[in-house]
């Protein structure tokens, strides 16, 4: 294992390349930097493309005018509580993303440590008035460990500005927010586990820090936790897809969860195809850590499960086959934009996966944008979920709490979304076309056949009796629906058992498969104040037991129940033993 977890200083995409694309990509940004009114520019836009010009030796007498653009950005009143941070978006009056001064610095604190020599010297005047104030911007900003993309941001700003501005007050600031992070990680794993765009920030921030990082010793935690990062996105890669498989913490891309961390694997040789990333791609050049190719390729079938979180429900579990996976979080993450229960198929990096996603919108495939504090965002809806895993049987429920109900909800619906591409459907043992809408009896499963792997979904208990429906609304993205029809009412609730294999490369294998899930008997026991579901898994029994008001707190039990693993690949807790190399922090 230890060959696997080796690390090389070796990118896949040569360096001018990735540079020459990035400066190619600024072009469209400066175009809207006639006109900021009209176009809305991003504050962090103006720092990278910066970069990526300097990087590239283009256009230095483009750089006074963006210095001078995000000045008019930049909180300089010192009586603020934004004193140093930048409005993120032109139109905005007044600071209300924090995290604004954290991308701004990424690309900024570079501009200062590697090209304040070579600027001219008016960019230079403007530039050092702007990175000292966010340096203070920086500081103000308080970021909990568990809002991992963020905290590793702040801490590397904070260490890079303090350790090339000579204010040593800032560096030690950073490192010891990086050492909080550390601790966090140690106890609880990655909080925003698997997020195909998070994932794709956490790389950047660790990858700047252990290349520009005075202090061996922060470079070295870089290390751990680059390695960390890799083997995480290595035991959840699906090599037959091409892409982070399982259950995700937050994604902005449900149907085929992709995002920001394509960049990188672009990057490192993992996915083949054009440039990617726009001008931040201008990040992967200056990174010098790059994991080892083998870590794309470990055994399988495999069993990842992970800890999320300092209570026993934030885990995670991921079963991979050859063709298809199945996984599930424990727990709600909580930002309405994680998929806590997914099937991931073979095929095309682009098609649609499976996933649940409880619906109070009409937006299935999550693509409706709502307003999401300062920016816009395909927010679904909030409800208790809990779910558990024994390998090929996953087990969840789902409750809609008063709470969690929108005021005016034109629709309450729990969907399971599925490739329209599969190559059959059946309902109970009759083979189905997916066109317009099936109805599914109560009891009776779907089964989806894809090659030679397949995935059978249940709906054991419905509260109300609520109707299931196979549908085909045809929708352009290739996706069709189990779709659960609740009554808009609080505790609405449905149990799903989900069930895959793999290795079915008969039809008399395929169906003997679909008649021993099909004929399994689950057990509910049902009411307004409580649910207990047990399912015979294939390789043993699940159970979810809860209770209003339907929180963890108020009681629920899971079997099998949740375990304390920072990330574990088939038994072996290799996330403990990357950690455990680390120097204990102070």
């Amino acid at each position: 294992m230890n060959a696997l977890l080796a690390f090389l200083l070796l990118a896949a995409v040569p360096r001018a390349d990735i540079v020459s694309y990035a400066a190619d990509q600024s072009e469209g940004i400066w175009r809207r930097c006639e006109n900021p009114d009209k176009f809305d520019l991003s504050t962090r836009d103006l720092f990278t493309v910066a970069l990526a010009w300097c990087e590239a030796k283009r256009h230095p007498d483009r750089l006074t005018r963006l210095f001078d653009l995000a000045a008019q950005l930049q909180d300089r009143d010192p009586k603020s509580r934004t004193y140093g941070n930048f409005r993120w978006y032109w139109s905005h009056p007044n600071v209300d993303d924090h995290n604004a001064v954290e991308f701004c610095m990424q690309a900024g604190t570079l501009l200062w440590i590697r090209h304040r020599d070579s600027m001219p010297a008016d960019a230079r005047a403007k530039l050092e008035p702007l990175v000292r104030l966010a340096a203070e911007g920086c500081r103000r900003h308080k970021v909990r460990p568990s809002y991992t993309n963020i905290a590793l941001m702040n801490a590397a700003n904070l260490i890079l500005l303090g350790e090339n501005l000579g204010l040593p007050d800032i560096a030690a600031e950073g490192y010891r927010r990086l050492d909080d992070i550390v601790r966090y990680t140690a106890a609880n794993g990655t909080h925003e586990y698997c997020s195909p765009t998070y994932y794709g920030v956490n790389l950047v921030d660790l990858g700047l820090l252990e290349a520009f990082c005075t202090r061996d010793r922060e470079r070295q935690i870089a290390r751990a936790l680059l390695e960390l990062l890799w083997t995480d996105i290595g035991a959840n890669w699906l090599p037959s897809v091409q892409r982070l498989a399982g259950a995700h913490s937050r994604t902005y891309d449900y149907l085929r969860g992709l995002g920001e961390l394509d960049t990188a694997l672009w990057a490192n040789g993992w996915i083949d195809g054009k440039p990617r990333g726009g001008p931040a791609a201008i990040y992967h050049a200056l990174i010098r850590w790059h994991p080892n190719d083998s870590l794309r390729a470990l055994k399988l079938p495999r069993l990842v499960c992970q800890c999320w979180g300092d209570t026993p429900e934030q885990f995670r579990t991921h079963y991979l086959l050859p063709h298809i996976s199945l996984s599930t979080a424990a727990a709600y993450y909580g930002g309405w934009m994680d998929m806590p229960l997914t099937v991931d198929f073979a095929g095309e990096r682009e098609s649609v996966r499976g996933y649940f996603i409880p619906d109070g919108r009409n937006d299935p495939y999550g693509k409706i944008k709502i307003p999401a504090g300062p920016h816009q965002k395909a927010h679904h809806l909030s409800c208790f979920f809990a779910a558990t895993q024994r390998a090929a049987d996953a087990v969840a429920l789902v409750v809609y709490r008063a709470t969690d109900i929108p005021t005016n909800c034109p629709s309450l619906q729990t969907h399971f979304v599925l490739p329209r591409t599969a190559d059959a459907f059946y309902i109970g043992d009759k083979s189905v076309e997916p066109t317009s809408r099936h109805l599914i009896p109560p009891g009776q499963p779907l089964i989806v056949r894809k090659g030679t792997s397949a995935v059978g979904i249940r709906i054991p208990w419905t509260r109300d009796n609520a109707p299931a429906a196979l549908i085909d609304d045809g929708n352009k993205f290739g996706a069709i629906r189990l779709s659960i029809q609740h009554p808009v009412r609080p505790n609405a609730a449905a149990a799903l058992w989900v069930r895959i294999a793999d290795g079915l490369d008969t039809d008399a294998a395929f169906h003997q498969w679909r008649h021993a899930f099909a004929t399994a008997q689950p057990e509910v026991d049902a009411d307004e104040n409580r649910v207990s579901l047990r399912v015979p898994g294939a390789d043993g029994p699940l159970a979810i037991i809860a209770q209003a008001p339907y929180t963890f707190k108020a009681g629920v039990t899971l079997q099998p129940a949740p375990r304390r693993v920072i990330l574990e690949v088939n038994g072996v807790d290799l996330g403990r033993q990357i950690l455990e190399k680390l120097e204990p922090p102070k």
